[in-house]
Parts: structure tokens; C-alpha cells; sequence
């Protein structure tokens, strides 16, 4: 007798986002970005990150003498970057942050999207090579970018992640469900006609990572004090102080 699984089995197709852009499909990805915008808003996303953050970094020990350091690695139109900053904003706390992507079109709208934000410097650089040193940032974040990659790959990424970070990390995915691919599927249908968005954020959900899984990479990544926690909204986070 065949067993139904109740778990999809991961999926390594390509997503639209990451391959090669013609001229014709930039404006579809930067559609895609806001898209994803609107998702992290509405989904939970923004408030994960900040619940992570402000424990890695609670304020009321006391402010740092110095600016907080903080790196967001394939930050895409970097609106996690800006949500950090207004939240250190209102707590009168100095950061810097430095927001990072491999993609062109990312960076320009990223660039695009800080506008306003000085304590933010957007870069382009390979997330798999870092170009910097170890402990170089307080912080380290990283939003929805492990199910792009093969599992050998997400080793090396967790891998320069925990390298760079000096105090801790977040690294914050989606968690493959069946229930979150059919309710994906739906609201891509519902409220968005951009070909990307449509195609990738159902493909996105099969191609992630279980909270098991997830935990296997980051202890093969050598990450310190890792800890896999579920969110709200079939989000999962890894998160750990290094100090």
C-alpha cells in the first residue's frame, strides 16, 4: 500500500529570478520585488526579523557605544534594511547598515528604495564569498535566499554568513508545506499578474527547506548556538549569538 505523504518532496526547478534577464523582463523583476515588499508587510516577515533582531540586541541593557553594524546578505530591494533602521530610529540607536545583492536590478532598486535612508549602503557581491573579513559585522541577516540554493550550496552560504557576523544571525526562509504552496498559488492568482511572481512564489514554497532539513545544513555550516525556530505564516528562522 502507497503512503501519501503529507510533506511535498523538495524541488530543485529554476526559478524566473534567477536566471538570466533579458532587457524586456527587467521591469517584471522589479514588479517582483514589490510584490515580495507587499508579502514580507502582510506576511509576517518584517515582524520576525525585528523579533529576532531586538533579541540578539536588546536595548534595554542599554545602547552600544558605537554604531551597530549590520549586514543584510541578498537583500533584494533591501526593505528589510529600512525596517531595521526605522525601528533603530526610534529607539535612538546609531547603525549602519550594509545592504547586499549579486543581481544589477536588485541593486538599483534597492538603491532606489533607501532613498532617505543614509545609515543604509547598498553593494553588489557574491553572498557565497563575502568580501570581508571575519566578524565584521555586529549582525548578519538574510530573508528568504536559502531555497534558491542546492543544499551543498546552502553550507557555503550559511558558512559566510556565520564568518562575517561578530555577535549573531538570522537567517529567516520559508517552510515547505503543502498548505502554504496551495495558499501561495491562490493569492499569486489573486492579487498580481506579474509572470515571476506567479511562477516563483508557488515554486519558491516547494523548493524550501523543512525545519529538520534546515537544522542539518546549519550544524554541517559549523553555525554557533544555531537554534531553528517556526514562525506565523510557514516562515522558519535560524538564528544564534556568537557571543
Amino acid at each position: 500500500m502507497t503512503m501519501i505523504s503529507f510533506l511535498p518532496e523538495r524541488r530543485n526547478g529554476p526559478e524566473l529570478i534567477d536566471l538570466p534577464l533579458e532587457n524586456s523582463s527587467r521591469s517584471e523583476y522589479a514588479g517582483s520585488l514589490a510584490d515580495i515588499r507587499t508579502v514580507n508587510r502582510f506576511l509576517g516577515d518584517y515582524r520576525a526579523m525585528l523579533k529576532y533582531f531586538t533579541a540578539l540586541l536588546p536595548v534595554e541593557a542599554g545602547l552600544p557605544a558605537g554604531p551597530v553594524r549590520v549586514l543584510d546578505v541578498a537583500t533584494g530591494s533591501a526593505d528589510i534594511p529600512v525596517e531595521i533602521v526605522k525601528w533603530a530610529r526610534g529607539k535612538k540607536m546609531r547603525i549602519e547598515v550594509t545592504a547586499l545583492d549579486n543581481n544589477s536590478v536588485a541593486v538599483l532598486e534597492a538603491e532606489a528604495f533607501t532613498e532617505g535612508y543614509p545609515e543604509i549602503t547598498v553593494t553588489r557581491a557574491d553572498g557565497f564569498s563575502l568580501p570581508f573579513e571575519d566578524g565584521s559585522f555586529d549582525i548578519v541577516l538574510c530573508a528568504k535566499a536559502l531555497h534558491h540554493f542546492s543544499e551543498e550550496d546552502t553550507v557555503r552560504f550559511l558558512q559566510e554568513i556565520g564568518r562575517v557576523a561578530a555577535i549573531g544571525y538570522i537567517v529567516m526562509d520559508l517552510r515547505r508545506s503543502w498548505v502554504a504552496w496551495v495558499l501561495i498559488s491562490l493569492l499569486t492568482r489573486l492579487l498580481t499578474k506579474n509572470r515571476f511572481t506567479r511562477h516563483d512564489g508557488p515554486l519558491s514554497v516547494l523548493r524550501s527547506y523543512t525545519v529538520r532539513e534546515l537544522d542539518a545544513l546549519a550544524k554541517r555550516a559549523g553555525l554557533h548556538g544555531r537554534k531553528v525556530t517556526k514562525e506565523p505564516f510557514w516562515l522558519m528562522v535560524v538564528s544564534g549569538r556568537k557571543i
